[in-house]
């Protein structure tokens, strides 16, 4: 978008039911809503450091938030051509990657992963390897 200060960098994205696309744009902390021809039909501010989305239900996602000392989950709801902000859910460790299954998130730090409600609360963790500095491998294959 001209108006964006830094160039663009999509770190993620959500094909939503009905054709529009979310695209998660970490340099300018933007969601950008795109129509069926590929035009910027809305966006919204979120907070500094989003890296991560995922769908939740049709219309609603969930997108990670890792910066400095916040670590969060912030949930965006798309309804016609407009992006509405909703609830945050706080946590107590890194917010790397999110998925959602079956009424549940599961979201990764650096070394672990986590399985959370819906509602924020924390169920278990599930898996941790503090062998090395991180664990697993984003999309361009660097090890988080």
């Amino acid at each position: 978008m001209p108006s964006d200060p830094e160039r663009c960098m999509i770190s993620a994205i959500c094909v939503l039911p009905d054709g529009h696309i979310l695209i998660l744009d970490t340099n300018n902390n933007k969601v950008k809503l795109l129509d069926q021809q590929y035009q910027v039909v809305s966006h919204c501010g979120v907070s500094d450091g989003p890296i991560e989305m995922c769908h939740i239900t049709p219309g609603e996602v969930a997108l990670t938030v890792d910066y400095r000392e916040t670590h969060e989950v912030q949930f965006i709801t798309v309804i016609t051509d407009q992006i509405i902000t909703g609830r945050t859910i706080q946590l107590q460790h890194a917010c790397i990657g999110i998925a959602h299954h079956q009424g549940d998130l599961f979201i990764t730090s650096k070394t672990a992963l986590y399985k959370y409600s819906l509602s924020g609360n924390h169920i278990s963790k599930l898996y941790e390897d503090e062998s090395g500095n991180l664990t697993g491998k984003n999309r361009e294959g660097l090890i988080v």
